[in-house]
């Protein structure tokens, strides 16, 4: 393969510059799930170089009506990559590093056989005589353009919406092929909504006049169907506020209150989703848009076996993104194919982007989702170890550092070689890179908060973003080893049945918890009547929010089992820190410790 034909030519800094698509051409039988083709084509692009051993190649798999050119200028017609805020030198696709191939999927208009491609056998447009299409026949005919690249694994395969879909048939479908894969806005199945949408605009295309059962020309093509199908699809890929911000009810004629009643007067929306569906006509072709939403909806990793069973043999480490404001592949939809693949103990996180563009969030160019496709993809190379930090930065007068060092190095002196640890509050991932790195810990945090959860994914940690509740009710018994709740059980509704819970998923529990009965604390109040701001208070009242603080004296009470029914677990060990955090504290903690480290054992 000559490289210098194969990639796009980069011409300023962080620009890709012209680009200049390739057709691969397979001159042998195809079978598909539905049907046979006696060859095919792809039409694809590349951007970058692929490395000496060949290791770095990125796969990007575009949405329903994307196609093969997602970054740089094409020197077809000027126009614009799709993607291409997200792809080039220095961006979160990075050029300069990754060797990047986009192709325009099997079945698509723009290059790559289809609907509107020659049949051989008969010299006419296949048209509807297309076989019948599924994502699994799209990845299959990528793998045998990534052959032809002579590309022996993929570094990762990235994708959205549907290119998200094609992406996790490729964890399935090539679970050794793929090092990696980040799957945005995406779902392992269509919901009967979905399905719904995509029947009433193959409706309106099947009900054009100029349909002819798919037997139409260029000249006398189903626009107006098609123009209404886009409408219709359009709609579910914004959301409401975004709506509501970028058109209200406003019109597009300002008139006197009359004018403003006419029928002729339209709302800006109307006119929004017009333009969009008439521009989409020329471009789009309607047969092709038939059998591009029914492989969507026939798409199913659920299926008879459900989801766990369809994705056992995935080996990739795999993040999956959702965007809050995503009503078309909600952020559940995205959750439960993360929770299925951390059920399994497999290498996944879930983090959800707050955003209000419904779902093209990902299409946007949003600074939080981009720096997390350079997280992603850069792992921990981003962040140095703990074990490696300087014993002067770990052991810093910070308050805050002492703090980490504290739980730390209590729990992990109790977490053994090769265990699983779950972090249930895990904050930036240290604890769990700590123990990965010093004792081959495999483990999986859990936190509410979106910035944290990308510093964990920056450390190379898997995380789940969202509720400890709902992350342990996801989880099978005796999963892992270890459940953490580190400084942050007095946080929970519920706190006791959270943490019985938690040892049904682990077969130890470890709790840390700042002492509410600390001396100061004590002193403070009695003499004056009111708390202070400290380790326990750490905001005046009216600025803080709700905390369910306790005592050591209340926390034993509560693993007591003569005070309730009987506990399913025994107390082990325990740590208590002075107010320093730094020194044991060895008698009389309820009053001297500030800080406190349990072990609870399941029996």
């Amino acid at each position: 393969m000559n490289s210098s034909k194969k990639i796009a030519k980069e011409s300023k800094e962080g620009e890709i510059g012209k680009v200049s698509p390739q057709i691969f051409e397979y001159k042998k039988s195809f079978v598909m799930s539905h049907g046979e083709l006696s060859s095919l084509q792809i039409k694809y692009e590349t951007y970058g170089r692929l490395n000496k051993d060949r290791s770095n190649a990125i796969l990007v798999c575009h949405a329903l009506t994307g196609d093969h050119h997602v970054a740089g200028i094409s020197d077809e017609d000027e126009r614009k990559g799709w993607w291409d805020h997200a792809v080039g030198p220095g961006k979160a696709i990075d050029t300069s590093e990754y060797f990047v191939i986009c192709s325009n999927v099997l079945g698509a208009c723009q290059g790559s056989t289809g609907p509107t491609s020659i049949n051989p056998l008969t010299q006419k447009p296949y048209g509807m005589t297309f076989p019948d299409l599924t994502i699994k026949d799209m990845v299959s005919a990528q793998k045998l353009l990534l052959d032809h690249l002579m590309i022996k694994s993929l570094y990762s395969v990235v994708g959205g919406s549907m290119g998200g879909m094609q992406a996790l048939q490729w964890v399935v479908e090539f679970p050794s092929f793929v090092k990696s894969a980040m799957i945005i806005a995406a779902t392992a199945q269509h919901s009967a909504q979905t399905i719904a949408f995509n029947e009433v605009g193959r409706t309106s295309i099947k009900r054009d006049p100029h349909w002819n059962n798919g037997e139409y020309t260029s000249e006398t093509r189903p626009e107006a169907g098609l123009a209404v199908a886009r409408m219709m699809a359009h709609i579910t890929y914004l959301s409401d506020k975004a709506m509501a911000e970028k058109f209200g009810r406003d019109l597009m004629i300002a008139g006197d209150e009359q004018d403003q009643k006419s029928e002729n007067n339209q709302f800006t929306v109307e006119s929004y989703l017009h333009y969009q569906g008439f521009k989409f006509v020329d471009r789009f072709d309607a047969n092709t848009y038939l059998k591009l939403t029914k492989a969507l909806d026939r798409f199913d990793l659920v299926g008879d076996n459900g989801l766990d069973e369809n994705l056992k043999n995935v080996s990739a480490k795999v993040m999956v993104v959702g965007f809050t404001s995503d009503w078309l592949y909600t952020p559940s939809q995205n959750k439960m194919i993360a929770e299925s693949l951390q059920r399994l103990g497999k290498n996944a996180s879930y983090l959800e982007i707050d955003h209000d563009h419904g779902h093209d969030s990902f299409l946007l160019n949003s600074h939080d989702f981009l720096r997390l496709i350079k997280l992603f993809l850069k792992g921990e190379n981003l962040v140095k170890p703990v074990h490696q930090e300087s014993q002067k930065s770990r052991h810093s007068n910070n308050r805050s550092n002492v703090k980490k060092e504290a739980d730390l190095k209590v729990i992990s002196g109790w977490v053994k070689k090769d265990e699983k640890v779950l972090d249930l509050g895990c904050g930036r991932g240290i604890l769990l890179e700590h123990l990965r790195e010093t004792k081959n810990v495999k483990g999986l945090g859990v936190d509410y908060d979106s910035t944290k959860a990308a510093a964990c994914i920056s450390r190379g940690v898997n995380v789940y973003q969202g509720d400890i509740r709902n992350a342990l009710s996801m989880l099978s018994d005796n999963s892992f080893d270890w459940v953490v709740f580190s400084r942050m059980v007095e946080e929970l509704p519920e706190p006791g049945q959270v943490i019985l819970d938690a040892l049904r998923v682990g077969k130890r529990v470890a709790v840390s918890f700042v002492n509410h009965g600390y001396w100061r604390n004590r002193l403070h109040f009695s003499r004056n009547g009111s708390r202070i701001t400290n380790d326990v208070y750490r905001e005046k009242w009216e600025k803080s929010h709700p905390l369910n603080h306790f005592s050591i004296k209340e926390f034993e009470s509560f693993c007591n089992p003569s005070v309730e029914l009987k506990k399913p677990f025994r107390l082990g060990r325990k740590v208590f820190h002075h107010g320093n955090w730094r020194t044991e504290c060895r008698w009389i903690p309820n009053l001297r410790a500030g800080l406190a480290i349990y072990e609870l054992v399941r029996v």
